[in-house]
């Protein structure tokens, strides 16, 4: 019987919050993957060209960009080196979604397999782009579009699009308390960025303005 669960994206984006909020190894954006897999797990990292040299056979991997699997005894994740930066750090990040989030990736059937990489998709896009500063940009009056995205977070034109598409789908309103736990945390501890890319604007009040005014005028 096939497998029918739908994707627990409150996991993935619960876990990707409890990340951004505990790391050390995420300051700024964008961040080393490589280090933040360091810091998370007994992984290691390393390139389509040192899987040769391990005697690896990286065209059976099914995939052109990464792969987690065991190797005599670890798990490595594997990535190709000759992909653009943007590309491998989502890349890498998607492959240690598989592991945060408990998944059994000797599963073969079609149906798991798709449950898993969305719910890694949608892990490593958290980390990378998190929701609740670009949501914080937005309320400043910025746009977040791929340019925006690129720019600042280092991402690919493709992840940024699914991005943007992603929120356009997303209710904060729908979000459960549990999702909502870091929120706040995480404005804070990346505040410095925030206000680099997008400055708080000084709004004019006319009427506070008027009243202070009144005040003035009261003294003479």
């Amino acid at each position: 019987m096939p497998n029918s669960k739908k994707p627990d994206f409150s996991r993935a984006y619960s876990k990707a919050n409890e990340i951004l909020v505990k790391s050390s190894a995420i300051q700024t954006f964008p961040f080393s993957p490589k280090d933040l897999v360091k810091e998370q797990t007994p992984i290691v990292c390393r390139s389509f060209k040192k899987a040769r040299k391990y005697g690896v056979d990286i065209t059976a991997f099914g995939s052109e960009s990464a792969i987690i699997m065991s190797f005599q005894g670890k798990k490595i994740i594997f990535y190709d080196e000759t992909k653009p930066d943007t590309h491998n750090r989502f890349s890498i990040l998607h492959e240690l979604g598989h592991e945060i989030n408990g998944h059994d990736i000797s599963k073969k059937d079609e149906d798991t397999y798709h449950r898993y990489e969305v719910e890694t998709n949608y892990f490593a896009a958290q980390l990378l782009m998190p929701e609740q500063i670009l949501r914080e940009c937005q309320n400043r009056g910025a746009r977040i579009n791929r340019f925006f995205l690129q720019t600042n977070f280092g991402v690919s034109a493709q992840a940024a699009d699914k991005r943007i598409e992603t929120l356009a789908r997303t209710n904060v309103e729908w979000r459960s308390r549990a999702e909502k736990e870091f929120d706040d945390i995480i404005l804070i501890k990346y505040a410095d960025f925030l206000n680099r890319i997008c400055p708080v604007r000084n709004t004019y009040d006319f009427e506070d303005e008027y009243i202070r005014q009144q005040e003035r005028n009261s003294c003479f």
